[in-house]
């Protein structure tokens, strides 16, 4: 079966060619960087986005796998396969100025938009060398298990059954908006298959403390008793396994980190809660909304000042019971608030991460 994967994979970059791959230094597009760098192909040029600036930011220096990792985890990478390799630093406004457009582009302020801060800038700066297509490695954390909130679904072909036709990456919205195509390799139907045919016992695995160190994912580390445990669940094993022949081992064993965190735009919370003084404050949670953080209240106050109103459902959607915005039916997120699950009454917002690496 991995090497049905990794012939499948190998077929999919062969047969649908793209300009540049977006690479953030983990494992998926790492792999794909992988695939191509042994094809005997000229290599694309190869671009990774991270907030200018050593280490990380305030809120994660202390823990066991901080953030803002990307930039170095892709530099590994890059001497690793001999890449053309496109590093781009953001400065805070810059990064800040990038927000806006997501949140222009989207009509959202949802917190989860700094994921795909790295996305947009990325795509921007590949515009300004002349691509027209991009490669990135989304959806495999969904295909292969890589989110932590994954772990409970025990029936993984019925899983993929239901989500495979919701599954809409974030980079598709944002290419078109540049006049780009996207090409998602983990996306072909080869590819899809073999996902839908694995058990979760194929995908995940127990590993001792003692073997890998590091938590499977950056979100595990806020999960006290499973840090405490003797062993911890990871995901992705198959594609892991696959990616040892090519890739570093540090590399093909990283953890899962969301984009926010590997590039280090989660240290923009800061400025977003900085925005929210204690009027602000008091004025917005008289409303409805279920906030995540002052962080959150800031980007609201942000899509206010630009001029940007939470939109009304469609005939396909229901009313959000957090920001009444439109969620599609069927789906649980709310585009515009990030409220999840939008279908539901609660005190506090939750954030569901899926932005895949």
């Amino acid at each position: 079966m991995a090497n049905r994967l990794t012939d499948a994979l190998r077929t999919a970059v062969a047969t649908r060619n793209a300009d540049v791959l977006l690479l953030s230094g983990g494992l998926d597009s790492s792999f794909l960087a992988g695939l191509l760098a042994t094809s005997g192909r000229p290599l694309p040029p190869m671009i990774t986005v991270g907030l200018a600036g050593e280490g990380p930011c305030p809120a994660h220096a202390a823990l066991p796998y901080p953030c803002n990792g990307d930039l170095a985890s892709a530099a590994q990478v890059a001497e690793h396969l001999d890449l053309d390799w496109r590093p781009l630093r953001l400065d805070v406004g810059t990064a800040l100025a990038n927000l806006d457009d997501l949140m222009r582009l989207r009509t959202s302020f949802d917190l989860g938009l700094l994921n795909d801060i790295p996305i947009i800038a990325g795509l921007r700066h590949a515009r300004s060398l002349g691509a027209r297509s991009f490669w990135t490695g989304d959806d495999a954390d969904t295909l292969f298990g890589g989110y932590q909130f994954l772990r409970p679904e025990e029936d993984w072909s019925a899983f993929l059954a239901g989500r495979i036709p919701t599954i809409e990456p974030p980079a598709r919205a944002i290419g078109t908006h540049f006049g780009m195509t996207p090409v998602f390799p983990f996306l072909a139907p080869d590819v899809l298959a073999i996902a839908q045919s694995l058990s979760w016992n194929d995908v995940h695995v127990a590993i001792p403390v003692e073997e890998r160190a590091l938590p499977p994912s950056f979100v595990d580390q806020l999960d006290r008793d499973l840090m405490a445990s003797p062993e911890r669940p990871w995901g992705k094993v198959i594609l892991r396994r696959i990616a040892e022949e090519v890739l570093p081992d540090a590399i093909a064993w990283r953890p899962k980190t969301d984009l926010e965190f590997g590039s280090g735009m989660c240290a923009l919370e800061t400025s977003l809660a900085e925005l929210v003084s204690l009027g602000e404050r008091e004025r917005l949670d008289q409303t409805p909304i279920r906030w995540f953080n002052d962080a959150h209240r800031g980007m609201h106050t942000r899509f206010e000042a630009l001029g940007l109103r939470i939109p009304s459902p469609g005939p396909d959607d229901y009313a959000c019971t957090s920001c009444g915005g439109g969620v599609r039916k069927g789906r649980r997120h709310c585009p515009t608030c990030g409220t999840w699950p939008a279908d539901s009454q609660g005190k506090d917002g939750s954030r569901q991460t899926t932005t895949s690496r």
